[in-house]
This record gives structure tokens, C-alpha cells and sequence, in this order.
């Protein structure tokens, strides 16, 4: 177990803890056991935010590794849903606690619950059931926490992050900012490891590979890069940019896919002004030597697409306006293709943050970047850099899983 510290770092601690409980004045709740004989792990959600997308795959993972693992949530803002699979594996072996907000309610949740290991997972850093956990002498690991925006700003209160810090038995830290900032808190550096975060792991979507053989016999040789549901400004920025690159690369191909409601018209203008060749998917052509656009208005076969660019341009990031449903990033990342998008990160600003902090993806600002990075990914060898970084980010996830869930497994052995 983490040492529990001393001197003015310590006394501060614990006169944090005792004022918590003089100001609670509520009783202790009664508190419900999960069923079963095996171990029972303790799992803290973070507060305010319902289902992170860290749980799904690691309560899957931990019930996967122990069929019989109970488990016993804290924090949190309602309890997980089905989609987590904790209630869909096991509804009888897992409960949900009331809120263990000082000192005393931890200690009588854990002295009932008797678990063999607490994991904290998120943001929050509950300084009352840390303190219950270290004095009992209950392992604690800390995963998917970004420090930056859990340890509270001044004096007290940093020294009581310090103690609290101190006493968890390991900390897989998601960045390298969260694993400086612990061990700028004084956490002994062999209890820290930075593992990277959890991400969303996505199933490639489906695509038609009779389809896509025989469209990748008759592309055989060329250089072929996607625009994927882009705005009408950004499909006219594309054509640009694709008129640019035939300049110096002839038998390039253009796939534009998931074109904005009654833009086509306008684009088969700019397509005719730029004096290039296009054919529609709907018209059921093959491609022919001379075609450079094939034009899909749909996204229904983007999954198709996807395996046969090894370059995408992801639309709706670069340059507002209407578009249909925005792609997840992850989706041409698992499906081997190299990434261009804009700044606009939409809903996904994590999943763009993750590929752009691992060199994983090509930002633009605007129409001539856009035009710079199809001419430098036409490249054969840049583009498989960065498709394999991409790759690497979006299936990375799972290890990260398998690594937070050994290291819990292995610490609540030790207790047992």
C-alpha cells in the first residue's frame, strides 16, 4: 500500500476530512452488497458526466477477465446503463452506492463492502474514500484521470491533492501532463505509468469487397484521395485542390461521397469550369482511364470508399456550412487511410485531439493548405506514415484497457 505521509502535508489532510464530516450531519445510508462469492472491486465514476466512454470497455474487460467479479459504483451523476455491459453481464453482481462524500461514509461503505480493490476512473479525486481506502489498507489504482483538471488550485488545497495523490498505489496516467503533474505532487515516479487514454475502439464499418476488387483492378496504379460529407464550400475547395494535384499527377481520382441535399448541380458546374471529367456512382459507370471525379451524392457506401482511398479528407471540419452527419475520425483511421481535416472538431474534438497529439492526422486552416496536403500525401510513403499513426491511435485503445484492468486485477490479488 502507498505510505500515508506525514507532517504538515498530512495534518492538513486530515483536518480537511474531519471538517467534512463535522459539516455532514445526514446518517449514514444503508448499503447494498452485490451477490456472488467472488472478489468485489469498488469502482469510482467521475461526477457530471453520464457514461464515460472509458467504462464501456473496461467494466467489459474486468467482468470478461473475472466471470465472478462483483462490483460496487461510487460517484458518478445515475447509474451505468446496459450499453456499459456491466447490468447486461452481470445485473446481480453489481450495485450502485450512495454517495460516499466524507470521511465516515466511506469507511462504513468499505468496512460493509469488504472490496479487495478501489479503481478511480476519471477526473475526480475523492479525497474521502482515498483516505477510508489507505487507512484500511485497501489497494487503490487511479486510471483515465487528466490531473490538469482534478487538482484544485492553491495552497490548502493542493496540499491536500499532494496527500490524497500519495496514497493511491498506482496512477495510469492518459497524457504525459497528467504523469508530470503527479509527480510534481510528490508521487513516487515508480507508481506512476503513462499508458495513453482509452479510446473509443470502433468495429471498421462494413463495405462490399467484391465491389471494391473490382473497383481497385480498374484503379490499379492510381493515386485515388476521398472527400467524405463535405459542405458544398468544401467539396468546390476539394475540386480545387484535386485540379491542383492533376497537374503533376494525371491519373489521379477524386472520390467525392455524402454531398450536401441539392449541391450536386453547383459541383458538376465547377467540375465542367475546371475542365475535368466526373461521373456519378448513381449512374452505375465504371471508371474509365480518362475520369478523374467519381461523384457518390450518398454515404451509403462510405465503408467502400474508405478501403479503397488511402487518403481521406474528412468534411464538415474545414469550412461551415450544411453537411450530412459528421464521420467519426476513427472510422477512415481503422480502415487504413490517412487523414486531412480542418479545425472544426464538432463533437469529436477528443477523438481529433488524440490523432493530432500523435502526429496522427493532417490539419488545415484553410483552401491552400487543404490543396498543400493532397499534393503532399500523393506521396505514397507519407500517407502510410500517417495512416499507420492513425491506425495505431484508434486501436491503441484496447491495450490501454487490457493494461488498467491487469494492473486492478493484479492489486486486488494482493489483498485478497
Amino acid at each position: 500500500m502507498a505510505g500515508l505521509g506525514g507532517g504538515a502535508g498530512n495534518l492538513a489532510f486530515w483536518l480537511h476530512l474531519r471538517r467534512r464530516v463535522a459539516l455532514t450531519s445526514t446518517p449514514e445510508p444503508e448499503i447494498a452488497v452485490p451477490a456472488g462469492e467472488g472478489p468485489l472491486l469498488l469502482l469510482h465514476l467521475p461526477a457530471g458526466q453520464e457514461d464515460p466512454a472509458s467504462l464501456t470497455p473496461i467494466i467489459g474487460a474486468l467482468l470478461s477477465a473475472r466471470k465472478d467479479l462483483r462490483v460496487a459504483f461510487a460517484g458518478g451523476t445515475r447509474q451505468p446503463t446496459a450499453k456499459t455491459g456491466a447490468e447486461t453481464t452481470a445485473p446481480a453482481r453489481t450495485v450502485n452506492l450512495p454517495p460516499l462524500d466524507d470521511l465516515g461514509r466511506a469507511t462504513a461503505a468499505l468496512s460493509q463492502l469488504n472490496p479487495a480493490g478501489v479503481l478511480i476512473l476519471g477526473d475526480d479525486l475523492p479525497v474521502p474514500l482515498i483516505a477510508a481506502a489507505a487507512q484500511i489498507g485497501i489497494p487503490l489504482v487511479m486510471a483515465e484521470a487528466r490531473l490538469g483538471t482534478a487538482l484544485r488550485r492553491g495552497l490548502w488545497q493542493d496540499t491536500i491533492s499532494r496527500a490524497a495523490l500519495g496514497r493511491i498505489d498506482s496512477i495510469l496516467a492518459p497524457d504525459e501532463q497528467s504523469a508530470a503533474l503527479a509527480r510534481r505532487f510528490g508521487v513516487d515516479p515508480f507508481r506512476i505509468e503513462m499508458t495513453g487514454p482509452v479510446t473509443d475502439t470502433r468495429a471498421p464499418i462494413r463495405g462490399n469487397e467484391a465491389e471494391r476488387q473490382v473497383l481497385a483492378q480498374m484503379l490499379r496504379g492510381r493515386h485515388i484521395w476521398l472527400v467524405a460529407s463535405p459542405t458544398l464550400a468544401e467539396a468546390l475547395a476539394a475540386l480545387a485542390a484535386h485540379h491542383a494535384a492533376l497537374q503533376y499527377n494525371h491519373r489521379a481520382m477524386m472520390i467525392l461521397a455524402g454531398l450536401p441535399k441539392g449541391s450536386l448541380p453547383e459541383i458538376l458546374q465547377s467540375v465542367e469550369d475546371l475542365g475535368m471529367t466526373a461521373i456519378l456512382r448513381e449512374d452505375d459507370e465504371d471508371p474509365k482511364p480518362d475520369d478523374q471525379i467519381l461523384i457518390a451524392e450518398d454515404d451509403e457506401e462510405m465503408g467502400l470508399w474508405y478501403r479503397l482511398a488511402p487518403v481521406c479528407f474528412v468534411g464538415g471540419t474545414l469550412m461551415a456550412g450544411e453537411a450530412r452527419a459528421p464521420r467519426h475520425p476513427f472510422e477512415p483511421a481503422a480502415l487504413g487511410s490517412a487523414i486531412i481535416h480542418g479545425p472544426l472538431t464538432g463533437a469529436f474534438e477528443a477523438e481529433w485531439a488524440q490523432l493530432d497529439g500523435a502526429n496522427a492526422a493532417r490539419l488545415v486552416g484553410d483552401r491552400a493548405a487543404l490543396k498543400q496536403a493532397v499534393g503532399d500525401l500523393s506521396l505514397a510513403d507519407q500517407a502510410a506514415n500517417l495512416a499507420q499513426s492513425a491506425w495505431n491511435v484508434c486501436t491503441g485503445g484496447a491495450a490501454v484497457v487490457r493494461r488498467i484492468v491487469s494492473e486492478t486485477l493484479t492489486a486486488m490479488e494482493g489483498r485478497r
